[in-house]
């Protein structure tokens, strides 16, 4: 499957001196930044979703209770 895609000519110029320094393709460079985005995207969404059922579920703590927790003060200043 391939696609097209509109990229920027500062971004080409960029890609272009990165490929010529690394001697690398530049398939191979878009190819590796695609991977590292996705993986970063599918994990980064996991977290979410994790997160997610945890407050679904209950299973999270105020700031003021975790703190109370922890033994720490609220962190700020009464008024005088």
């Amino acid at each position: 499957m391939n696609h097209a895609l509109n990229i920027p000519q500062s971004l080409l110029k960029r890609l272009d001196k990165i490929s010529a320094e690394s001697r690398t393709t530049p398939e191979a460079i878009i190819k590796s930044a695609l991977i590292d985005r996705l993986d970063y995207e599918e994990w980064l969404l996991e977290r979410v979703d994790a997160g997610m059922a945890d407050v679904e579920a209950g299973r999270t703590y105020t700031r003021e209770s975790m703190l109370k927790k922890l033994g720490v003060g609220s962190g700020r200043k009464k008024a005088a």
